[in-house]
């Protein structure tokens, strides 16, 4: 119906190396983008794909430093959504807080995220491709 599609999880991690090499071992990865900065987003990030399970994203930095404080590594959901905008339109009509407005992110190719709290966790937007 809103055409969302679940993309990934991210993770939060004070070493992306160590973390790295845990997901490598413990899932079948199938690519690995290696880790980059993204100043958008102040955050050093890498993104295993996993195929047809979905992606793994690591996210170190301040954005996650006080979720690793409380001894917190989950850090969000992601889904690719048709029109950006209008989901989080729909997000804030029933009540969620957009945390983060659109930005285009490196790890995406420039693709736009948003970043939407909600009563269930921090939930991300990234903005599908066209096909």
């Amino acid at each position: 119906m809103f055409g969302y599609r679940f993309h990934h999880v991210g993770i939060a991690c004070d070493d992306i190396d160590a973390t790295a090499e845990y997901v490598r071992q413990a899932y079948e990865i199938i690519s690995d983008t290696g880790t980059i900065f993204d100043p958008q987003q102040n955050a050093s990030l890498r993104l295993f794909n996993e195929g047809e399970a979905g992606a793994i994203e690591l996210v170190s930095g301040a954005p996650v430093a006080k979720l690793l404080k409380r001894g917190t590594t989950y850090y969000h959901i992601c889904y690719t959504v048709p029109d950006l905008e209008v989901a989080i339109e729909r997000a804030q009509s029933v009540g969620a807080v957009c945390v983060s407005p659109p930005k285009p992110a490196i790890l995406f190719g420039g693709r736009r995220v948003a970043f939407i709290y909600t009563p269930f966790g921090l939930v991300e937007f990234l903005e599908r491709s066209a096909l």
